[in-house]
Parts: structure tokens; sequence; C-alpha cells
């Protein structure tokens, strides 16, 4: 289906005089219930270079609209957002290829638009999750069928999602949600993806090193180099585009006690002639992730033992690269380069009390020798943080979400009102994707809850036993409003020691809208539909 939107637009910057015009045509989904409903306007983001996205709102009347002014330029990246009348986002574009618009002439662009799905993977199946409606409505969540052992979803023009197995490439038409073509067959075990801006091509971080892959022809270009555990792909200052690998990740692990060290490598090839074999270059602190700005140029990283994201700059090819300190973030731990932001996520630890003292060896084990020290229980729980940066420098935004408490309810008691509430010991963010326009990021998480048993200390009764629970959760976090638009908990695992009085225990039922369709998972990675990662 095609909806053409007649776009006019008055030049009032570069000295070009005039007025220029282009068409825009917003390709619709061939399967009706894939296609963008409700929407009320659009609003249209021209960025070009260095310059700041420049973005307009209209009212769509009759699926036509009037832009007014717009600063544009040539080479311009031209992106789509539909939102309903409660101003909920229906539906994304973006065009294929830069365009130039030109005083006194016309151009059509041709735009695929989709509703924004995102996409969780579990090394299994592969999940999506529409928020475009509410939570609670039966298709809100979905499953893409005909994937083997999928690690990551990435999109590819916003018209292909290729998705990435340890060992091959599935490549899905959005307008139909199946597969097209034959899949791509890979060399070593992949570990990371990600979209190269302005292409058909993907990178592939694997075992064995970096792979450029074409998800039209096949075609592979492959770096050896072993160990890349994290990719991403942006320009570079001569224009060129670049693939920079990370090597020896440091991940903060959900133990907030435990001692934060490692160390880190970077390998960076150029997309366009990538070499047969690279060298990595030792980076100066222990990185937990990168992310290159699609447009300008800029390279992120997070530095959970620094609590920092920094800017990576100098040469990356054969110097030595620095670090910029960029903001700070406790216990950093991944981050996405979006709509000239940089989106990242940690976690502020939680507030353990522990006998005789905490220390990086407390014990949250439910069974076996009594150990040296032990963890008691939370007094403050760790919860996430969540950072929004312009790359040009300026006041961050930083998002200090509330502890997601757990309930875990007496499996002997009818009622259900036997209960304990706990907080969580630890969390971590697993992985991020930023949605089209930054307002709206995709995050799966990890979190472990701990409180050590009850004793009468007088009979040496046990009344309640230790529990140790880990939750795995897929969330949609509202940047506009600093707060969770969505939840699911995919994932409630729990160890239960032993007791006298009250020995069975289990995890109660998230509330509607929370509870995984698709029975227990736990994600490994997220992605979106012209999402960053």
């Amino acid at each position: 289906m095609r909806v053409l939107l007649p776009f006019v637009c008055v030049l009032p910057i570069l000295g070009c005089g005039g007025q220029g015009s282009f068409d825009l045509e917003l390709v619709l989904p061939q399967d009706p219930a894939l296609r963008p409903t409700g929407m009320t306007t659009v609003t249209v983001t021209l960025t070009s270079g260095d310059q700041p996205p420049v973005s307009t709102t209209s009212v769509l009347d009759d699926n036509q609209f009037s832009a007014g002014d717009l600063a544009v330029a040539n080479d311009v990246r031209i992106e789509v957002q539909l939102r309903d009348v409660s101003n909920r986002l229906v539906g994304v574009g973006e065009a294929a290829d830069l365009i130039d618009i030109v005083a006194n002439e016309s151009t059509a662009v041709s735009i695929p638009v989709r509703r924004p799905f995102v996409y969780a993977s579990n090394g299994t199946s592969l999940f999506s999750f529409d928020p475009t409606l509410d939570a609670t409505d039966s298709d809100f969540q979905g499953q893409l069928l005909g994937v083997t052992g999928p690690q990551v979803a990435v999109s590819v023009g916003g018209d292909r999602l290729a998705i990435v197995s340890s060992s091959t490439i599935t490549v899905f038409a959005t307008d139909t949600n199946k597969p097209v073509g034959t899949a791509i067959q890979l060399q070593g075990t992949t570990r990371d993806a990600a979209y190269v801006p302005g292409t058909r091509k993907i990178a592939i971080a694997s075992d064995q090193g970096i792979a450029i892959v074409d998800i039209d022809s096949g075609a592979i270009q492959s770096t050896l180099i072993a160990g890349v555990d994290r990719i991403t792909v942006g320009p570079a200052a001569d224009g060129r585009l670049r693939a920079h690998g990370l090597i020896g990740r440091v991940a903060p692990t959900i133990n907030p006690l435990a001692t934060c060290s490692g160390t880190s490598m970077i390998v960076s090839i150029d997309v366009g002639a990538p070499p047969a074999t690279a060298t990595a270059i030792a980076l100066p602190d222990a990185v937990s992730d990168l992310a290159a700005a699609p447009e300008n140029v800029g390279l992120f990283a997070t530095l959970p033992c620094a609590g920092k994201v920094a800017r990576i700059t100098g040469d990356l090819d054969g110097g030595t690269p620095t670090f910029e300190d960029f903001a700070m973030l406790p216990r950093a731990s991944v981050l996405a380069v979006a709509a000239g932001r940089v989106i990242a996520a940690g976690t502020a630890p939680s507030d353990p009390t522990c006998s005789p003292s905490c220390q990086p060896t407390s014990s949250t084990a439910c069974s076996g020798p009594q150990p040296a020290s032990k963890v008691n229980f939370v007094e403050a729980g760790a919860h996430l943080v969540v950072l929004s940066s312009p790359i040009a420098g300026g006041m961050p935004i930083t998002i200090d979400l509330p502890d997601r408490r757990e309930t875990l309810i007496d499996s002997d008691d009818p009622a259900d009102g036997h209960a304990q509430v706990l907080r969580p010991f630890g969390a971590v963010p697993v992985d991020l994707v930023a949605l089209p326009g930054g307002q709206h990021v995709g995050i799966v998480t990890s979190s472990n809850y701990y409180i050590e048993e009850l004793t009468d200390q007088g009979t040496g009764i046990t009344i309640l036993p230790c529990l140790n629970a880990t939750t795995a959760d897929w969330l949609l976090l509202d940047l506009a409003s600093s707060s969770i638009a969505s939840r699911v908990r995919s994932s409630c695992t729990l160890v239960v020691g032993q007791a006298d009085l009250f020995p069975n225990w289990e995890c109660d039922v998230p509330p509607p809208g929370e509870q995984s369709a698709f029975g227990e998972y736990v994600p490994i990675s997220v992605g979106a539909l012209f999402g960053a990662r």
C-alpha cells in the first residue's frame, strides 16, 4: 500500500533562494495487520552532516500535509514519525538513501513506513513487542517464526530485518514478517551485529573477527582477528564508514559487591575496503559497550569500572586511543547513539546489610557451608539509571528509575496473602536499543533478589527460608516522561532454602500486561525497526 504525501518546503538558508519541493511516498506493509493505524500527525526530520536535526510536525488531512519552512542541505537524511491523537508513536520510516533538495526542483522520495516493533531474542526464539498497542492487547506480544537460534535482530533500511544467529543470517521482509531469499552462512560464532548506515549491509562481530555482509547479494568481506565481542559502525572524519569492534568486553556483574576490573581492546576497519587481517589496540580502561553516531563523527564507550560514558578519540589504526569524559553513569553497561544524542544505561548499586560486614566475597547462597561473610537483606534496592546527552555537548538528562521490587508468595497459603516483597540486590542492563526519534528506549535487564532465612534464636526453628530470585525483564522507557511505558517480566527463577514453618515459596504472577505470553525466557539482546543499538 502506498500513500503519496506532497511535501513542500521553503528553502530559507544556504543562499539558494526560491522554493524546492519533494513528494514523500510512504510505503505501508502489504499485511493489513502490520500497517500503522490511527495516525493524525506526521513529523518529518531532516539531518545533514554535522547540522542539528530539523523537524516539522503537521496535521494529516486526507493523507496530505504541508511542512512549512525547513533548513535543508545536500546529503539529507529524511525520517518520518506518525503519531495518533494521544501523541503515541504509531509509525516510523526512513529514506533508504541520502537526497539533495534543490531550489526550484522537485524530488520524489519513497520511504517504507512500519510500526515501531521492538524485538527481543533469548538465543532460541525471537519475540516482538508492538508499542503502538496497549500492553493488555493480545497482539502486543508476538513471535517471529522461521528463525533458528537468533542472537540479535538488526533493522536494515526498515523494509528488511536481519536476524543473526550464531552461524547464519535470515532476512525477513517487514511488510509481511516472512523470510525472503536463502539464509546467509557465516564463519565462526557470531556475538553481535550492527547496521551499516545508508547501505544494505550489516557488520558482524564473531570469535573470528569482523564480517561485512550484503543482505541482498549475500556477499561477505571478512577481516580476521580473534574474539570480537561488540560491533558498531559510523563515519570517520574523512567521511568513510568505519566498523569498530570491541575485544575483551567487561560487563558489570549483577552482584554489586563484586570487584570491577579487566582490560579491553578495539579494532577499527574501513567498511568499504575491509582488510584481510587487522590488529587490535589496547584501550585505557575496561569497556562494556561501544556506539558510533550514524551520521556525525563520534565514537562512545561505557566504562563500567570508572562509572562513565567516554568519547573515544585519537588514532584507532595504529596510535593510542584516548578517552574524553562525556558523562558520569554508575556501573555504565550499554549505550546507543540516536537523534543526535548518546543514550546509555547503568545501575545504581543496592545498599545491602551483611554479617559481619559486606565484602566482595559475601555469600548469597541458600545452602552449603557457613561463609565468612553473608548478605542478610537489602535496605535500598539497585535500580536502573538512564542517561540521554547531546553529542554536541550540553546538560544531560539523567533518569533515576525507582527500584523494581519483586513479590514472592507462600505457595501453601490458598489466599496468596502471605508474601515477602524484596528489593533488588543487583540489577544490570543487558542490552539497549533507541527507537526512532530517541524518545523511547527498549532495554532488557536482569535482576537478583535475596534475603536470608529467619530463625528463632531461642528454639532454633527456621521460620522463613532463604530466598534467592533472578528475574529477566523487557522494558520500554519513555524519556519524555522519565517513566517506564511498558514492562514484561519474561522470567523469574527462585531458589528456596530450608524452613521448618513456611517451606514453600514461588514467584508471584505479574499484573496483566506485564506477563509473558510465551512462557519463561531470558532475553540476551534487543532491537527495533529503524532503531539504534
